[in-house]
């Protein structure tokens, strides 16, 4: 089996409010990583996380109740790239990953926490190896949508129109071939919210 020589998050993306950030830390900690936090006078925040080839810094910058970081970084040590693959998950981060090997990279594209496409690069070109079926996803939309309890639908919509207009916001300078796509989920949600509310 091939060895993975780095991990190149390529852009990475995160929005989560207090009480998440906290956890976000707490899994890294979990994982016996050496991970530090420092509060910055106008209440943004760096979490400094160690790695064998130095320190990889994220910058949490708040915006009322919530952070956002946006960043790219390369991880060479195993543990630490499988606790990010781990945050990517738990905190539905976005973003393009790179595996390393020593002759073909494996290209993972990351929407919400979840992969939406992988593809391996080499000498020979590209291969396309898995990409989500854009009907699973307005399966589960729609299954967000049949979930009993208005209120409880209401904040789940919101929650994650907040989490899409802060996509939509880091679209615009890293992907924005995507704003299509969010705006189309966001007149969606907008929808549902107005249906609920009535």
């Amino acid at each position: 089996m091939a060895q993975r020589l780095a991990t190149n998050y390529a852009s990475a993306y995160f929005a989560m409010n207090e009480q998440e950030l906290e956890q976000f830390v707490k899994l890294f900690a979990s994982e016996k990583i050496d991970v530090k936090v420092k509060i910055c006078d106008n209440g943004d925040r760096d979490i400094i996380i160690e790695d064998k080839s130095g320190d990889i810094q994220l910058t949490f910058r708040r915006v009322g109740d919530r952070y956002s970081c946006e960043s790219s970084y390369v991880i060479k040590d195993l543990t630490l790239a499988n606790a990010m693959r781990k945050a990517m998950k738990t905190f539905k981060g976005h973003g393009v990953v790179h595996r390393i090997y020593e002759s073909f990279t494996i290209v993972y594209h990351y929407d919400e926490g979840a992969v939406v496409r992988i593809h391996e690069l080499s000498d020979d070109g590209e291969e396309p190896i898995f990409e989500t079926d854009a009907q699973a996803q307005v399966k589960e939309l729609e299954a967000l949508f049949q979930k009993t309890g208005s209120e409880l639908e209401i904040e789940r919509i919101r929650e994650r129109t907040d989490r899409l207009l802060d996509l939509r916001n880091w679209a615009k300078r890293a992907t924005p071939e995507r704003i299509a796509a969010i705006d189309k989920k966001l007149a969606a949600l907008a929808h549902r919210l107005f249906v609920l509310e009535a």
